[in-house]
């Protein structure tokens, strides 16, 4: 019988299950049945438990079964790691009529009840590799736990040091990398895109979050092209505020709130509005594409009050009003017969009417100092909560009697902890609010802004216009035509025509930082 050896280890240093022991139990197995050695593969530094059937070693020899008649292995753990995977490797040799050999355990693989004794070795190898993922996570979370790094991707704006108080590394600030995420977040909430943003970033040669220069460990790339995809990610990481993340989510105190070990890059006013710009502007309904027209949502047509769209006409953009054909398939009432108006000319205009308003003054962030606001806490409660009630429902953790009752118990911890903050912030001072130059004026993010950037300045600000009909033809725009309204009047308006709730546009102006009004 011509046999095929296979050999695998995680990592080359364990002597009992070394890659030459391994290799002489197989072929003295060889030798006393009789068979010949007619190939040998070894998957060495590769764990079976992560790579699944996706290794070299095992790859070679899965695509030459019709070469060999067994293939010798030196225990089952060294062939699968999980159940599946043997059960896998079973039936791929069976259907080549090939059989399976342990050089250690007395196994016959050719009758139905080995198989049977083979799978229930395998369900304890899979134990076994689960109980010593679960030593290996529990040790990397007390460490966590204790502010120690652990290894692996360096967050960004952080670098490793030695521990100054003991064993091991921490993270410490990386003071030219925190100052980059800091201006990042100012010029987001300033209203600048972030594909502006990436493009700055990008032209100034500023390492990006992948560069090697900032790894204390492992192959990185060196580029330096910043992307939006790695700069949202980047702005959404809570490891900005100190927090430690494992598996993608945050370590949890015993209150059910996240750990927090190490000096925060931003402070909480700055991240809740942080998140609060790029939640808006990821919200399906206020998405805008880019390269679209700069007054899609900002002109209405008189006649009708429905919004007006882009056409070319003779190679030229014009703006049209699209009610008539709304309402015909509808089966309203006809009251628009179509207004039009040429798209250059009227958004020149518009571009003069908001510099002229806006251009000179100063762009200002609104921030709210805590003081004895508690709504940053309340707030990260309810979510902590939240996430705990996906961790059961939807992601299945928590099982069993005691998995319930460690449940109930961060659960109430939780709910007694967001019940005393809303009674603290029931008798809270009221927060402070500054207006913060940023040392740019409108002007100067207009000039900067892309298509989608101007429009949302534009639609910031309260921008509306309503187009009238055209009494008389010509080449050149009658600005009669045009009623612009700005701030408050024009959002009301727009509101409306939209058939939005116009009290709560009241209120939510009564309420906004933009700072457009207030200048």
């Amino acid at each position: 019988m011509r046999a095929a050896l296979y050999v695998r280890l995680s990592r080359d240093t364990e002597e009992s299950t070394s890659p030459e022991r391994q290799r002489a139990a197989c072929e003295a197995l060889c030798e006393a049945r009789g068979w010949s050695v007619a190939a040998i593969e070894e998957d060495i530094d590769v764990s079976g438990f992560s790579r699944g059937l996706d290794r070299p070693g095992l790859q070679r020899i899965l695509t030459r079964l019709a070469d060999f008649d067994v293939l010798v292995f030196f225990k089952i753990d060294r062939l699968a790691r999980s159940t599946v995977d043997f059960a896998e490797i079973m039936k791929i040799a069976e259907t080549q009529s090939v059989a399976l050999a342990s050089a250690t355990e007395p196994l016959d693989l050719t009758l139905s009840m080995g198989r049977a004794m083979a799978k229930v070795i395998a369900v304890f190898a899979e134990l076994e590799s689960d109980t010593i993922g679960m030593r290996v996570s529990s040790a990397h979370e007390h460490l966590r736990r204790e502010g120690r790094w652990t290894g692996g991707r360096v967050p960004y704006g952080y670098r490793v040091i030695a521990n100054p108080d003991g064993a091991g590394r921490v993270l410490e600030i990386h003071p030219e990398e925190a100052k980059v995420v800091r201006a990042i977040v100012e010029r987001v909430l300033a209203k600048e895109s972030l594909l502006t943003i990436a493009a700055d970033l990008s032209a100034s040669d500023i390492p990006s979050p992948g560069h090697s220069s900032r790894q204390a460990t492992g192959k990185r790339s060196d580029s330096k092209q910043w992307y939006t995809g790695s700069l949202r990610s980047l702005l959404t990481n809570p490891q900005l505020l100190g927090q430690v993340i494992e598996d993608g989510k945050p370590i949890l105190r015993t209150d059910g709130l996240p750990l927090v070990t190490r000096p925060p890059i931003l402070d909480m006013d700055m991240w809740q509005a942080l998140q609060d710009e790029l939640k808006r502007r990821a919200n399906p309904g206020d998405r805008r594409r880019e390269g679209t027209s700069l007054l899609r949502g900002v002109v209405y047509c008189k006649l009708c009050g429905c919004r007006m769209y882009t056409y070319v006409a003779k190679g030229r953009l014009r703006y049209r009003c699209i009610g008539r054909l709304k309402k015909r398939q509808s089966g309203n009432a006809i009251d628009c017969y179509g207004v039009s108006i040429a798209g250059e000319g009227m958004e020149d205009h518009i571009t003069a009417e908001f510099l002229r308003k806006f251009g000179r003054l100063p762009v200002v962030r609104m921030v709210e100092h805590v003081g004895e606001d508690f709504r940053p806490q309340i707030r990260q409660a309810e979510e902590a909560l939240g996430d705990l009630e996906k961790d059961r429902y939807d992601r299945g953790l928590f099982k069993g009697d005691s998995g319930a009752e460690r449940y109930a118990q961060q659960y109430g911890k939780l709910e007694e902890r967001l019940a005393a903050l809303q009674e603290r912030q029931r008798h809270a001072t009221p927060a402070g609010v500054e207006a913060v130059p940023t040392g740019k004026k409108y002007a100067d993010l207009w000039k900067a802004a892309d298509t989608a950037g101007k429009r949302d300045l534009l639609l910031e600000a309260g921008t509306y216009v309503e187009v009238a009909p055209s009494k008389k033809g010509g080449p050149k725009l009658n600005t009669d035509r045009l009623a612009l309204y700005f701030g408050e009047d024009g959002r009301i308006r727009r509101a409306d025509a939209d058939g939005k709730d116009v009290e709560a546009v009241v209120r939510e102006n009564d309420a906004r930082d933009f700072g457009l009004e207030a200048m």
